[in-house]
């Protein structure tokens, strides 16, 4: 088996990790296997890296066969003991438990229950929406951040290149793999920084204004849009947009300012009174009346109001909103889940922020699709 060590000088921390662990005590880890199935696959790679007062410090575990599997176990083992946290990417669905299967395959302790766990894959599931649509990847937060690798390479391509090294002992197959595991070791310092995205969560906002805007869609049809304006001071590394199907986000880094544009809807909307045992429907006209005011029409002409069709019919410009924030609240049925109201009749400025907040927190709160 051989170890590979290497110190980047002067690297410290590119995010404030003592909000959620202590630097100094915690190791990413990165491990490569010939497959998925950690039943009949082999562990040939163990990479780590930590930070020290000379820098990033790694170290890579590899196995020259598949024989030497127990060794770099052992010696990862031996190597981690003075470190408390373990950081990975997807570790807890994959590193972990096949770290901890071959543990108990070779009769040794479950090492990895000693440590806290730190799946920097995990903390960032809440921007997937925001910042990944496509895919959350290592990579892909790579490539949103302008970081370059060398490597080319993904792990399953590599399985090849290491059977092919077992075989033929290449050391240009050699350096493919150890390439791939330390930057991705390395990677995940790097990307470190994506978790200040987090912070927009419940950000707070200033608002700044908003105008009308006028384009046309796909179909030639000329639609209007409304295009708030709001700063911030979270700090982000990198400007972004977000869509939806219904919201344009744009946000600089460089200054804190949010745009938020929402279509604006021009048809009827309903408004339901929740005190619908007060009122008859009457059939014909389609509308509501209070209760008071039908004794003195025909019994055949109104009935009692139901909660379905208890409402008022409103026409104008509305715009979507995320919560019960402007009233009233407007629908565009009973069972539609989606609120609406009146712009600009009941948009409140003292309210505005509150908006913007509630707006952004729809990406951290998409459901997988």
């Amino acid at each position: 088996m051989k170890t590979i060590d290497r110190t980047y000088k002067g690297v410290t921390p590119l995010y404030p990790m003592e909000r959620f662990c202590d630097p100094a005590s915690s190791l990413f880890i990165d491990i490569e296997t010939t497959g998925l199935k950690k039943e009949t696959t082999t562990l040939y790679l163990i990479g780590c890296g930590h930070y020290s007062d000379q820098g990033f410090v790694t170290r890579l575990f590899f196995a020259d066969s598949p024989d030497e599997e127990y060794d770099i176990l052992r010696q990862f083992e031996e190597y981690s003991e003075n470190f408390t946290t373990l950081i990975h990417f997807n570790g807890l669905k994959f590193d972990i438990p096949y770290l901890k299967y071959k543990a108990l395959l070779y009769d040794m302790n479950d090492f990895t229950d000693r440590f806290s766990q730190i799946d920097v894959y995990k903390m960032c599931a809440p921007l997937r929406y925001l910042l990944f649509p496509g895919s959350m990847r290592q990579k892909a937060i790579e490539s949103f951040l302008e970081i370059s690798r060398e490597d080319k390479y993904g792990g399953g391509e590599l399985i090849q290149v290491y059977k092919d090294y077992v075989a033929y002992n290449h050391e240009a197959d050699l350096s493919l793999l150890i390439t791939h595991n330390l930057e991705d070791v390395l990677g995940m310092h790097r990307i470190m920084p994506i978790l200040y995205y987090l912070d927009l969560y419940n950000v707070s906002l200033s608002f700044k204004g908003y105008r009308l805007d006028k384009y046309k869609d796909l179909y030639g049809d000329e639609c209007e849009e409304v295009i708030f304006e709001y700063i911030t001071d979270v700090f982000v590394p990198k400007s972004f947009i977000a869509k939806t199907d219904s919201m344009y986000i744009k946000f600089s880094s460089e200054n804190g300012r949010m745009l938020i544009r929402l279509p604006v809807i021009h048809d009827d909307m309903l408004l339901f009174f929740d005190n619908y045992k007060d009122y008859c429907y009457l059939p014909e006209e389609d509308t509501v009346i209070p209760r008071a005011l039908a004794g003195s029409l025909p019994k055949n002409r109104y009935q009692k109001a139901t909660r379905q069709n208890c409402c008022q019919k409103v026409t104008g410009s509305f715009l979507k909103q995320p919560a019960e924030i402007f009233y009233p609240v407007l629908k565009t049925s009973y069972k539609d889940k989606r609120k609406y109201f009146r712009f600009p009749e009941d948009f409140d400025e003292k309210t505005a922020e509150e908006f913007g907040r509630k707006l952004i927190n729809v990406f951290f709160t998409m459901k997988h699709r």
